[in-house]
This record gives C-alpha cells, sequence and structure tokens, in this order.
C-alpha cells in the first residue's frame, strides 16, 4: 500500500529549524486564525503583546507581521524592534493598499503589505517570498501581496 505524505512534507523535515514569525496583531481572533495556519504552513509561530513597544523573544524571529492602522491618522506599526534587530524584515498586514497605506508601510521600512483578509496559505507564499529575497532587496521597496 502506497504510503501517504503531507503536502508540505518537504519544507517540515525531522529536526529542521522553521522560520519564526513573530505576530503583532492586535485582533485575538485574527492573531489566533494567522498563528493557526501559519503554524500548519511551516512556521514556527510567536505573539506579542501590542502594548510592548519593543520586541524581545528567546529566539531572534525571522520575520514579524505587523498590524499596520492608518484609519487612526498617526500611521504606525503595532510593533517596534530594537535598533540591533532592524534586519528582521516587517510584513505590514492592513484592512486596505490604498496609496496612502503603501507610503506609510514604505515609509516604516515593511518589506511587504499584506490584506487582513488574505488567507493563511496567501500569507505563508508570502513570506517565504520575503525571506527568500530579504538579502537582494532593499527593505525599503514594498510589495503587495494576498
Amino acid at each position: 500500500m502506497p504510503k501517504s505524505h503531507r503536502v508540505d512534507e518537504g519544507d517540515i523535515r525531522q529536526g529542521a529549524i522553521r522560520p519564526l514569525v513573530l505576530l503583532s496583531i492586535a485582533d485575538d481572533e485574527l492573531r489566533a486564525r494567522f498563528a493557526y495556519e501559519l503554524t500548519a504552513s511551516g512556521f514556527d509561530v510567536t505573539v506579542t503583546h501590542i502594548t510592548a513597544r519593543r520586541i524581545f523573544t528567546a529566539r531572534r524571529p525571522d520575520v514579524i507581521v505587523a498590524g499596520l492602522d492608518t484609519q487612526s491618522g498617526n500611521g504606525s506599526l503595532s510593533a517596534s524592534l530594537p535598533d540591533s534587530d532592524s534586519s528582521v524584515p516587517v510584513v505590514a498586514l492592513v484592512r486596505d493598499v490604498s496609496d496612502v497605506t503603501r507610503d506609510v508601510a514604505r515609509r516604516e521600512g515593511c518589506a511587504a503589505v499584506c490584506l487582513t483578509t488574505c488567507t493563511g496559505t496567501a500569507l505563508a507564499m508570502g513570506l517565504r517570498a520575503v525571506l527568500q529575497r530579504t538579502d537582494a532587496v532593499s527593505r525599503t521597496a514594498t510589495r503587495t501581496f494576498g
């Protein structure tokens, strides 16, 4: 009888280190959904409290997904990094991808912009693309996916 394999088994090898995603999202339901879906897609996931303006984790995240609120008028990310961790790419999670949103994300140094309505699979694919191009593309170049 043929042995069945998970579709993403190639990405999840025994003992392999999975990329760590730090979720800094205010909405509990959205944060839980993305945490579950990203874990199922081969990522390790950790979350941070939105009130913590600086992020300290035991393991340096490979990528950060942070909520970006442009509705409040100030247009800032829900997370910030110590200067020593500025090399960690940040993906802005947004409600819309208007010109204002993209400009704020670019100003904040985001590597990409993702809609809150995207699927976990789309987010996972986008995060993998960001991780693959981190060394090749400047962090100020903003792409949109989702």
